[in-house]
């Protein structure tokens, strides 16, 4: 059985209910969640970090106005141990990419003051991430470089004395 409008109406009224009433109590919708936005200047290509990878970026870390409160080049980095702002907008690079990434205070050091960065600031980096690695590689890089130290052998990549 369908129920026209003035059905509906009639029903609501018979219950006790005004009609505006009805639709005044359906709930609001939550607020969206701040997100960290991410901006190719330069796309990268092939795979992308993955959550808890250490990467290798060139950056410059600034406030909304430019002031630049941070940079550094060939830093590696654990994503675990940065804001998530920062960490959220890496895994969506891909190496060789450079990038702008706009991270809202929310995500980034919120009400707190962090040295040279004021509270509830949105921070804006530009990021080259040149390369990254798993916890697994590094894990397996490590094991490697103990075990041809442990033999006496030059770590890899390390110069061989030269012979005359």
């Amino acid at each position: 059985m369908r129920i026209g409008s003035a059905g509906l109406l009639a029903a609501l009224a018979l219950a006790g209910v005004s009609p505006g009433a009805a639709f005044a109590q359906a709930p609001a919708a939550a607020p969206a969640a701040p997100q960290v936005k991410v901006e190719a200047l330069k796309a990268g290509t092939g795979e992308k970090p993955p959550a808890h990878s250490y990467v290798l970026i060139n950056y410059k870390g600034m406030l909304k106005d430019g002031t630049v409160f941070d940079q550094a080049e060939q830093m590696p980095m654990p994503l675990d141990e940065v804001v998530p702002g920062f960490a959220q907008g890496l895994v969506q690079m891909q190496r060789g990419g450079r990038y702008k990434l706009t991270i809202p205070p929310e995500l980034g050091y919120g009400a707190e003051a962090s040295g040279p960065i004021p509270a509830n600031s949105t921070l804006v980096f530009e990021i080259d991430l040149l390369d990254f690695k798993t916890a697994e590689e590094i894990a397996a890089l490590r094991a490697q470089m103990e075990a041809q130290a442990a033999q006496g052998a030059p770590a890899a990549g390390a110069e061989q004395p030269a012979t005359q």
